[in-house]
């Protein structure tokens, strides 16, 4: 096979971004394209208990998008070499359902968002995201019911 017959190499953060970007679409089906599901294993820290699959973390994010229909990320910086990518950007959205128990407030709120992804193959294999969950609580929820969003969510079953 010559060079001009294989197929172009496609960087992590062009996975990542295309990831992130059905992500935001709320399109898990064309998220799955952008990963391996077979060794998925994700930390949504705060989010998940520690690290799951693909469907555990479906089932997560779907739970998110009940009580935050508009959760979006928008990426301000996108770091890679070729099986690795680092993100930094902003997560938002407005509670306008329960959150882990949590009631709706119908309040915004804009917090610090930091992502790691590995890959292998070409397939997005392990992902770790953090968020501002303190921040983002005390936004949605003020300062002294802030800390009770957060138990509701470390506390949920």
């Amino acid at each position: 096979m010559t060079a001009q017959e294989q197929p172009a190499k496609v960087s992590a953060a062009e996975v990542y971004r295309g990831f992130l970007d059905a992500v935001n679409r709320q399109d898990l089906v064309a998220a799955e394209t952008f990963i391996d599901v077979a060794r998925y294993r994700e930390n949504c820290v705060g989010f998940t208990r520690g690290f799951v699959a693909w469907d555990e973390a479906k089932e997560s994010v779907q739970t998110v998008w009940k009580g935050i229909p508009d959760l979006h990320v928008d990426l301000h910086e996108v770091m890679a070499d070729e099986d690795v990518a680092l993100a930094r950007g902003t997560v938002s959205g407005t509670a306008s359902g329960r959150l882990y128990g949590a009631p709706a407030t119908k309040r915004g709120y804009q917090a610090s968002f930091f992502d790691y992804v590995r890959l292998s193959d070409g397939l997005i294999v392990e992902r770790i995201q953090q968020a501002d969950i303190l921040g983002q609580m005390r936004q949605l929820y003020g300062k002294g019911l802030g800390v009770v969003g957060l138990a509701a969510m470390f506390l949920r079953q």
